[in-house]
């Protein structure tokens, strides 16, 4: 068994506690509340949890739905209880931001909003399932300093009030908040408890968590009906985290808090909701399936040079075959007209010609059978191929738009009847063409009057076929189409089982029920192409067993001038052109619908393609020369119609200057790396990177140049190594050198196959924290002119947040470094900082002179974080040292 990661806990949270939970990088926080989900084995002890749980996971879930719907979660619309949490979640704002309100659709795992917005969104579906404790797994490391205040007033001290909260955090002001209960910090897999005693510290005496909870009214407060919580006009002592730094905080009235433009509530909230659409409906063509594709595939299996082998292979089995039954009637013809012993005298003979011609045939046989395999593997790689080309080279707008179940059923279920259900289609179809027209051949040739019987037969056989093909082939569409919100159901349920699971069984039975009504919907359509099948096969075998009828009183008929043998050859015949030609009507039918396979991966591998990935001659072989960075008037949206999330945007960085880029949650600053990198395309204005326009370059060059650190780090299966060097170009001593940079030293060490362990999926063995650290050591290694830090230390506490940003500045001491940062802390000695607001520029200077301006949004963050003093003393000293 593993070794247990905490021995002999214990602990004990009353019932309406605010406990805060902290502790450094992979000691265990988010296994803690594990532990009390009952996700993680237990070795002994026992763990009670009495009450109903919500619960907020550190990388925040997302279902692909509206805002609204991921927020209500399956419970019923409370308009008030609905408003008061989006005003506790500071979400009210954002809101309006959008042109559809809370019906935009957020996307696959919340690609439509920032990682500031994913996250408050999360914890509202929490508070508004009104449970008896919530479990919140650092909440607050995605939000700026002034959302963060705001939340933990108004959500912790406000909303949830009367419920009992364990916060996983690791902020100062909120571990030494004296509204805070008690606070627990993990090290070394035990639990190291402090009961707050702490004094605020101001002339004010310090107030009780629960009386400052009281500020907040009732949920049934009619000033609730108002959209907004209402609050006690208090001292500000009173309504802040207080940290002794801090010295100008929120006012007593609830609208003085936004520092930020205003709503204005007068205006009607007129919300687009065709505009908040970001999914699109799955297109499913309708018709014959088109030649093109078809083509297409005659081209995938090798084209004419392919074809012509098999059909000269087919005619050489069905040649041998109609030559060893010729040869089997006309031996035993002879029996009626030679004696016994001239019967037996040739019977050694004709033996060995049938044997002969049998073993040929068989021979043919294998050979078809090979060339079909052949042929239909190399059709398939070659369309498996396309397709992963395709979509590596699609936009991420296409990503966005197209939910992961229906990618995955074209890998799966599409490539699937590509690989196997065509190539035995065509060679079922090739065999039961030549044995339908050599069958029909020989009957006509011995009965020429079957002819005028035979082909009206015919016909009627490819009318009713006609007649059964059409719905089968629609039915075959629908069935793919009604699969993948199926699979994107899995794949989202499965991402996000343990969310699930906290809330409780009855979301475990919510979920249930929405993929058996998925499943219920699959399975519509199937049973109607079954149903479909069975009105066809009834009427095919009415028609042959007809024919069979007209062929044997044929027969009957004509016995007088016919050989017994022949009569039997034909009757023979006669019974393989029925069965032929049903089956020829099947696989006819069969061979169509499965033709909406590589139609429906045509359709992908036909999608909108990004920027060229390299253009040759676009840049000298030594660029970038530095890392000068220019952006110039630029305008950036995610998709061609929505509202613009950069505008009119221009600066100048230069090589080796290190930015901080800072502002409210969605406010626009990953859309900024968005824009350089080139994810999607500018809406319009330039880009230069180290005195080249980034347009004129290849995205591959572009991106190779550049190294980032992102906000949601992603972690390939495989092993360490291959994770950090995926190209084998680093030696294993420069691996352990940036591994002990980002001190991941001891972690790894202690891994069994050292650089060779294993990183499971998504890095799930590995905490968010130490996700980052390995970001932050592949980055190391590239030493790349210009490094983006996006929320890069968001999941450390702040002494390993200290000790990275020492490395940072170390080692990219020549680099362009652009930080992103809720963390005011981790850009304060940043050489400048540009301030975002609603997608524009508001602020951009040094972080003393925005200081000394006494206003704006970066003096108010620095006030609400607490850092006034060190941005001030620090500014003194710089004026000293001149």
């Amino acid at each position: 068994a593993d070794k247990p990661f905490f021995n002999h806990l214990n602990v004990s949270v009353k019932r309406g506690e605010l406990v805060v939970l902290h502790g450094s990088v992979g000691e265990g926080k988010s296994s803690f509340c594990n532990v009390l989900l009952g996700e993680l084995d237990k070795y002994g002890g026992s763990v009670g949890v009495s009450g109903r749980v919500a619960f907020f996971a550190q990388q925040p879930w997302i279902q692909n739905m509206t805002i609204r719907e991921n927020i209500l979660f399956g419970l019923p619309y409370d308009r008030v209880k609905y408003n008061s949490v989006l005003e506790a979640c500071a979400l009210a704002k954002d809101l309006t931001l959008f042109a559809a309100g809370d019906r935009t659709e957020i996307g696959s795992k919340g690609v439509n909003v920032s990682g500031g917005q994913k996250a408050r969104i999360s914890l509202a579906r929490a508070c508004y399932s009104d449970a008896d404790i919530f479990i919140l797994d650092s909440p607050l490391s995605a939000v700026d300093a002034i959302v963060q205040n705001e939340i933990f007033t108004k959500c912790m001290l406000g909303l949830l009030r009367h419920k009992t909260i364990l916060l996983v955090t690791h902020s100062p002001e909120i571990i030494g908040s004296p509204y805070v209960d008690r606070t627990i910090e993990i090290k070394d897999g035990a639990l190291v408890e402090t009961v707050n005693v702490a004094k605020i510290g101001l002339d004010k005496s310090p107030i009780s968590p629960l009386k400052a909870r009281q500020y907040f009214t009732d949920d049934s407060s009619e000033d609730l009906l108002e959209d907004r919580v209402a609050v006690t006009t208090v001292h500000y002592q009173d309504m802040m985290l207080v940290s002794p730094s801090v010295k100008s905080p929120f006012g007593g009235h609830l609208e003085q808090y936004c520092l930020f433009t205003p709503v204005d509530d007068s205006q009607p909230k007129t919300y687009n909701e065709t505009s908040g659409k970001l999914v699109v409906v799955e297109e499913r063509e309708a018709g014959r399936v088109s030649s093109e594709v078809f083509l297409a595939y005659f081209n995938a299996v090798g084209g004419w040079p392919v074809v012509i082998v098999l059909l000269v292979v087919q005619s050489a089995w069905q040649g041998l075959q109609v030559a060893s039954d010729l040869w089997l009637s006309s031996w035993t013809s002879t029996g009626s007209t030679t004696t016994s012993e001239e019967f037996q005298a040739s019977a050694e003979y004709n033996i060995s010609i049938y044997a002969l011609l049998a073993v040929s045939s068989s021979v043919m046989v294998v050979f078809r059978s090979l060339t079909v395999s052949w042929a239909g593997l190399r059709a398939s790689k070659k369309l498996f191929d396309d397709l992963c080309k395709a979509l590596l080279g699609a936009p991420m707008r296409f990503f966005d738009a197209n939910p992961l179940g229906r990618i995955l059923n074209r890998f799966s279920g599409d490539m699937n009847q590509v690989d196997g259900r065509i190539p035995g289609s065509v060679s079922y179809f090739v065999a039961t063409l030549f044995i339908l027209v050599f069958s029909l051949g020989t009957t006509v040739f011995v009965i020429k009057s079957m002819s005028v019987v035979l082909l009206p037969l015919m016909y009627i056989y490819y009318k009713v076929g006609s007649v059964f093909v059409q719905p089968a082939r629609e039915m075959e569409r629908l069935s793919k189409t009604t699969r993948s919100p199926m699979i994107t159901h899995i794949s989202e349920s499965i991402d996000g089982a343990v969310l699930v699971r906290a809330f409780g069984p009855k979301q475990v039975r919510r979920f249930e029920r929405l993929h058996q009504v998925k499943v219920d919907r699959n399975n519509e359509t199937n049973f109607c192409s079954d149903l479909a099948g069975q009105w066809f096969a009834f009427r095919i075998q009415m028609i042959s067993a007809s024919m069979l009828l007209v062929t044997t009183l044929a027969l009957v008929y004509m016995r007088n001038y016919l050989t017994a043998g022949l009569i039997g050859l034909v009757f023979n015949y006669s019974l393989q052109i029925t069965n032929q030609l049903e089956g020829m009507v099947w696989v006819w039918s069969s061979l169509e619908t499965a033709m909406v396979a590589p139609e429906r991966v045509a359709e992908y591998t036909n999608v909108e393609q990004e920027a060229p990935r390299v253009i040759p001659g676009s840049v000298p072989s030594s660029w970038p020369q530095d890392g000068s960075v220019r952006f110039d008037r630029v305008s950036f949206r995610y998709k061609p119609n929505d509202p613009l999330v950069l505008k009119d945007i221009s600066f100048d960085v230069k090589s080796g200057e290190k930015v901080g880029i800072v502002g409210r949650t969605g406010a626009g600053k990953s859309s900024l790396t968005m824009a350089l990198f080139r994810i999607n395309e500018l809406a319009s204005g330039t880009m230069v990177i180290s005195g080249v326009d980034a347009f004129s370059m290849g995205v591959k060059t572009l991106r190779e140049s550049m190294a980032i650190i992102p906000q949601n780090p992603i972690l390939f299966k495989g092993t360490l190594r291959t994770y950090l060097d995926p190209f084998d170009q680093y030696t294993d001593a420069e691996l352990w050198a940036v591994l002990a940079k980002v001190r991941l030293t001891g972690r790894i060490a202690a891994e069994t196959d050292k650089l060779q362990s294993v990183v499971e999926e998504n890095g799930e063995n590995y905490s968010v924290g130490e996700r980052q650290m390995l970001c932050m050591a592949r980055a190391l290694l590239r030493q790349c002119r210009i490094v983006v830090m996006d929320e890069a230390t968001a999941a450390m506490d702040h002494e390993t947040d200290q000790n990275l940003q020492r490395v940072i500045r170390d080692e990219f001491a020549g680099s362009t470094v652009l930080t992103i940062a809720h963390r005011l802390d981790t850009v304060l000695d940043a050489d400048r900082i540009m301030v975002f607001d609603q997608g524009r520029i508001v602020q951009c200077d040094a972080p003393g002179k925005l200081i000394q301006a006494g206003t704006g949004i970066f003096y108010d963050l620095c006030s609400e974080g607490g850092y006034l003093n060190n941005i001030i003393d620090g500014a003194r000293d710089n004026t000293d040292n001149e």
